[in-house]
C-alpha cells in the first residue's frame, strides 16, 4: 500500500523572514538572491575596498608632523592617496592624528581604528564664493575600477563608508565623478551637534554613460567637500549630472571659523548596495599598494639626508656618479608610470644637489622608468669624489 502526503508550496525566504534570529545585512541580502551569481555577488569574496589607505595609516611625506595646505594648486598630497585643495581666503593643515584611540572616541567602534586624518582650518573665510573650494580627494587608478562596468547599462551600484565628526554640524556632501570631470554624482550626509563620531553609509548608482578609464588613468575620483562657492554647488542628491560639481546648494561652509576641525577615517568604497565591515589590510600590504604612486629613498619626516660623511646611512653613496640600475625602494614596487624623480643632497633645501669633496654640484638622473633608475650621474665629477643623495619618486594620479 502506498500512502501519499501533500503539503502546500511555501516561501522559504518569507519563513525565514518570521525567524527571531537575526543574520545581518550581508544574510538578509543572501537570501534574497535569486540565483547563484547573486548569491556569490553578496558574499563579496576577496579585495573588496577600491580606497587605498583609508585607515589613514600612511604618510610617507610628513610621518606624524602637520602639513600646511598651499593654497590654490589643485591638489597636495597630504596622507598617501589623500590630496588637500583649499582654493578660498583661509588657510588649512592637514596631520595623521591619533584620535580614534583616545577618549574622544571612548567605547565607539571607530577604536578599530588608531589614526585619523585631522584637517584643522587656521585661518576662516567666512565668505566663500563663485569657484572658490575647499575639498579633498582620491584619485583611484582605471584599473580598480573596471570591474564596476561604469559607461555601460550593466553598471554597479557603490557604497562608500567612513568614519568622521567635525565640530562644524550640518550638511556636507562627497561626490564620485570620472577622469574627465563630465560625470558626477553627489550624496550629501549629515553631521551632527556634540563633535562625536558618527558612521556614514551612501549607495551610489553606478553610471551608465559617460567615459571611465579602465587602465593606468584616473578612473574616478572621490572627492569630499568642506566649502564651496555657487560655481560647484549644482549638484543634484543621488543622481548623476554632466557636469563638473562639488556639492549640493545645501553645503555647510566649514571655513567658516579658524577653531575649524574635520577628522576622517575607516574610507572604504565597495561594490554593491551595502556597507559591509572595513577591510583591515595588512601594514606592509597597504604600504605596497601606496608605493605604486610614491616612494622615496629616505625618512622625509625625520629630516634625514645625506651629511657629508661616506658613512652616512641616509642617502645612496657612489664613488664620483652612480652608472647602472638603481631600482626604486622597499619591496621593488614598480609604479603606476615612469615617475617625477626629485634629487636631494645635504638637506631639504639642496634639491637636485650632491656633495662632491666639500663642494655642492648638480645631479641628472635619466632613463626613468616605472622600475626605477637607471642613471644618476654628477654634471662635473672628479676622481675620488663621492656622491651622496637621496631620491623621491611621485607617480600620483
Amino acid at each position: 500500500m502506498t500512502i501519499r502526503v501533500s503539503k502546500s508550496s511555501f516561501d522559504i525566504r518569507a519563513k525565514l523572514s518570521e525567524l527571531k534570529r537575526k543574520f545581518g545585512a550581508k544574510g538578509s541580502e543572501i537570501a534574497s538572491a535569486e540565483t547563484l551569481y547573486e548569491a556569490r555577488a553578496a558574499l563579496n569574496s576577496g579585495r573588496k575596498n577600491m580606497i587605498i589607505n583609508g585607515a589613514m595609516t600612511i604618510n610617507q611625506r610628513h610621518g606624524t608632523s602637520s602639513y600646511a595646505v598651499p593654497n590654490a594648486t589643485g591638489g597636495s598630497y597630504a596622507l598617501d592617496r589623500w590630496a588637500i585643495n583649499e582654493a578660498c581666503g583661509g588657510a588649512i593643515s592637514v596631520n595623521m592624528d591619533g584620535d580614534p584611540g583616545g577618549g574622544n572616541a571612548d567605547k565607539s567602534p571607530v577604536q578599530e581604528f588608531t589614526r585619523a586624518m585631522q584637517i584643522a582650518c587656521s585661518n576662516g573665510d567666512s565668505s566663500v564664493t563663485g569657484n572658490e573650494n575647499a575639498h579633498f580627494f582620491q584619485n583611484i587608478e582605471g584599473y580598480n575600477i573596471a570591474h564596476l562596468r561604469w559607461g555601460s547599462r550593466y553598471a554597479s551600484p557603490v557604497t562608500l563608508s567612513f568614519w568622521v565628526r567635525s565640530n562644524v554640524p550640518g550638511i556636507y556632501c562627497v561626490g564620485l565623478e570620472n577622469g574627465a570631470t563630465d560625470r558626477t554624482c553627489i550624496k550629501e550626509y549629515k553631521i551632527e551637534p556634540g563633535f562625536g563620531w558618527q558612521k556614514v553609509e551612501l549607495t551610489f548608482p553606478g553610471c551608465t554613460d559617460g567615459t571611465w578609464t579602465t587602465n593606468n588613468g584616473c578612473g574616478m575620483r572621490v572627492r569630499f567637500c568642506l566649502a564651496s562657492g555657487n560655481s560647484y554647488t549644482q549638484g543634484v542628491n543621488g543622481s548623476w549630472v554632466n557636469s563638473d560639481e562639488l556639492a549640493t546648494p545645501n553645503q555647510v561652509n566649514w571655513m567658516v571659523d579658524s577653531n575649524s576641525r574635520y577628522f576622517i577615517t575607516g574610507v572604504q568604497l565597495e561594490k554593491g548596495r551595502t556597507a559591509t565591515e572595513f577591510e583591515h589590510r595588512l601594514h606592509t600590504e597597504e604600504l605596497a599598494l601606496c608605493m605604486r604612486y610614491y616612494q622615496n629613498s629616505y625618512d622625509h619626516a625625520a629630516g634625514q639626508f645625506p651629511s657629508n660623511s661616506t658613512a652616512d646611512a641616509n642617502a645612496v653613496i657612489e664613488t664620483s656618479w652612480l652608472d647602472g640600475n638603481c631600482p626604486f625602494p622597499m619591496f621593488r614596487v614598480p609604479m603606476r608610470s615612469a615617475p617625477v624623480v626629485t634629487l636631494r643632497g645635504r638637506g631639504s633645501s639642496t634639491v637636485g644637489q650632491v656633495q662632491n669633496n666639500g663642494t655642492m654640484r648638480s645631479a641628472a638622473a635619466t632613463n626613468i622608468t616605472n622600475q626605477g633608475v637607471s642613471y644618476i650621474g654628477v654634471s662635473s665629477g672628479t676622481a675620488g669624489a663621492y656622491n651622496a643623495f637621496t631620491f623621491e619618486c611621485d607617480a600620483e594620479l
